[in-house]
């Protein structure tokens, strides 16, 4: 029998499984490329804020702040946070910033609120012993800070924007709307109000149904501009904001770190994100095995990937864990049988080549199986000896499979190369002219 070791648990012990094939079954991995990268260690995040891109450094810019918002991601991303929250609180502390002055704000978009516990995931016990953790509010305490070229209103929360030094924590992975996350995102949508965000995202959902496209054909694509170059224009509004953007494997390893301006270090990151995170498109299989683990609260960015590469008529086999699970989403999430979000079922979600979603979630969360598209089609079972019963009935002889280890991380390598922003950065050009 063949094995595979797939990554699981993220922020739940960390606890990985195994997937286990018949050895006449033709069966290919897919790993991410950053997984052979070592980890950062303290003394290299430290350097490597240290040495910002395109703003003074934290020490120089943390003199005389008397109200100072850390921003970070939630717990539907995998970043690991607290490394990089624990050397940016040395290097304010160092510059003479008062313990009391500083708060963290959770940027949940339109996500459900953190509780206690979930800050502490994130961010470690003494960090949550120390500071006051708050968080962000999509439908209230938010401030207009101008109109866009497109002439909406930009509301972004107020605690943030009454503070006179703001840092974001974040990171820079393949998105499904965006080409990739990190920089402003951290401000659109993680700390605007719900209409601002509303109004962005339909820039993405348009293009996607005007397109006829599977969202995950837009990942890693920085061709695909109006959304992101909206969220910058957006961002610039809300004035200086130093931004900390990792980026981390499939063990949730910080492996590399860019800091400063939130544009800037963004663009300067995107080379070393499609190295790590692009991985080549595979011949289409009769089964996709795709993991989900650093963020396995929004398995259906790894649903549209394993269709992507499917043989009609084929299965795709999600395999995750969690117990928390999908994300709540004011925006796009459901509510009820006949109720969600106001933008639910905005995006095209039928995949003709897939047979069925045969999903191993011991916590199978039905509420949220919207996500997935063509419910009818979704089968949950607890164990893996359950996935291999279905796929043998149905596979009677040998069998292609290919597996994604990080299939929320992962995207395919792009014809024109992943290395050469100067080249995307044209694309983007040609696009919009």
């Amino acid at each position: 029998m063949k094995q595979i070791r797939l990554e699981q648990n993220a922020f739940q012990g960390n606890a990985p499984v195994m997937a286990v094939f018949p050895d006449d079954w033709d069966v290919s991995t897919y790993p991410l490329p950053c997984d052979a990268w070592p980890a950062l260690s303290a003394e290299k995040i430290r350097q490597r804020i240290r040495q910002p891109i395109g703003m003074l450094p934290l020490s120089e810019l943390a003199k005389g702040k008397e109200k100072v918002c850390i921003v970070f991601d939630d717990i539907t991303r995998g970043t690991p946070t607290q490394q990089m929250a624990e050397a940016v609180l040395e290097e304010l502390l160092a510059a003479g910033v008062a313990k009391q002055s500083i708060r963290f704000l959770c940027a949940l978009g339109t996500h459900g609120a953190h509780s206690l516990k979930d800050h502490i995931d994130k961010l470690g016990e003494r960090i949550v012993h120390e500071y006051p953790i708050y968080n962000h509010n999509c439908y209230e305490n938010c401030i207009s800070v101008g109109t866009t070229r497109r002439g909406f209103d930009v509301r972004i929360n107020a605690e943030f924007m009454k503070c006179d030094l703001r840092i974001g924590l974040g990171a820079v992975v393949p998105h499904t709307m965006n080409g990739f996350g990190g920089g402003s995102k951290m401000i659109i949508p993680g700390i605007a109000h719900i209409d601002t965000i509303a109004h962005n995202h339909e820039t993405a959902t348009a293009f996607l149904n005007r397109n006829h496209l599977n969202s995950s054909e837009m990942t890693g694509d920085l061709a695909i501009s109006g959304m992101r170059e909206e969220i910058e224009e957006m961002a610039r509004m809300a004035g200086p904001f130093f931004k900390v953007d990792c980026i981390y494997n499939s063990r949730l390893e910080l492996v590399d770190l860019y800091a400063g301006d939130p544009v800037e270090e963004y663009y300067a990151a995107i080379p070393a994100a499609k190295r790590a995170y692009a991985i080549e498109r595979f011949a289409p299989a009769d089964v996709v095995l795709v993991n989900v683990n650093a963020k396995a609260t929004e398995a259906t960015i790894a649903t549209g990937l394993g269709a992507m590469c499917l043989k009609p008529g084929g299965d795709v086999v999600v395999v995750d864990m969690t117990c928390r699970g999908q994300a709540t989403h004011y925006l796009f999430g459901a509510f009820g049988r006949e109720t969600g979000g106001r933008m639910m079922g905005g995006m095209p979600s039928v995949r003709p080549k897939v047979d069925r979603y045969i999903c191993w979630m011991p916590h199978p969360d039905l509420g949220a199986a919207h996500w997935f598209g063509e419910i009818d089609k979704q089968i949950y079972v607890d164990t893996w000896e359950e996935v291999l019963r279905l796929l043998k009935e149905k596979h009677k002889t040998s069998i292609r499979v290919a597996v994604v280890t990080e299939a929320t991380l992962a995207y395919f390598r792009q014809e024109n190369g992943d290395a050469d922003v100067s080249s995307d950065r044209q694309r983007e050009k040609d696009t919009n002219n």
